[in-house]
């Protein structure tokens, strides 16, 4: 072989091994940009929740409507309070991830506190819970955040209050556009139940 064609040879060598790496790298490369792009994603929901709870709390203490938007790409789901299934009074937000901080789960984690009981005591409990889950697929995780209202009552009143939450035509509502319109609707008392309704617009 001449001293021209080995260099060609050679060359061709070099390009085809750095080629196969750049092919047995390139993948890995991608999957950890990836997965660090979704770790993002999901700490972003998250803190989402964190302030769409302080949104609706500040609302219905406030009055007023405020508009707020999510740009993690997913389904939205707003379940009022006069749906009839378990997820009534909550909002779910479900996504497709590579990561997630959820353990593997069919059922709801409590993230904010601890007491998941149907009343809790006003000036201690949180009025919503923000929950998640997560279920493995092939793939991708399935990640979910709700966010449940329920009643808090006052010890010293025994006044019981609590945050309702309705839709335009009080049925359940999906959207994947990532917008939330909150809105205070009205106050009213029952015996000693003091309703606040939240019309949430998506």
């Amino acid at each position: 072989m001449k001293k021209g064609q080995s260099q060609i040879v050679s060359a061709l060598i070099i390009v085809l091994i750095g080629l196969s790496i750049l092919g047995t790298v390139f993948p890995w490369a991608v999957s950890i940009i990836q997965k660090k792009k979704d770790a993002k994603s999901v700490d972003d929901v998250y803190n989402f929740f964190k302030k769409l709870d302080s949104t609706i709390v500040d609302r219905a203490r406030n009055g007023g409507e405020e508009s707020l938007e999510l740009k993690v790409p997913g389904k939205i789901t707003v379940y009022p309070e006069s749906y009839s299934g378990a997820l009534n009074n909550s909002i779910v937000f479900m996504f497709e991830s590579k990561v997630s901080n959820i353990a593997n789960s069919t059922t709801w984690i409590p993230l904010n506190t601890p007491n998941l009981n149907e009343t809790g005591i006003l000036g201690i409990d949180k009025s919503a819970v923000i929950f998640g889950k997560s279920t493995l697929g092939d793939n991708e995780i399935t990640v979910q955040y709700k966010l449940w209202f329920r009643e808090l009552e006052d010890e010293t009143t025994r006044n019981i209050y609590k945050i309702s939450i309705t839709t335009s035509d009080d049925t359940e509502k999906q959207s994947t556009q990532g917008f939330f319109r909150v809105q205070r609707l009205s106050s009213n008392k029952v015996g000693n139940l003091i309703k606040t309704q939240i019309n949430i617009i998506v």
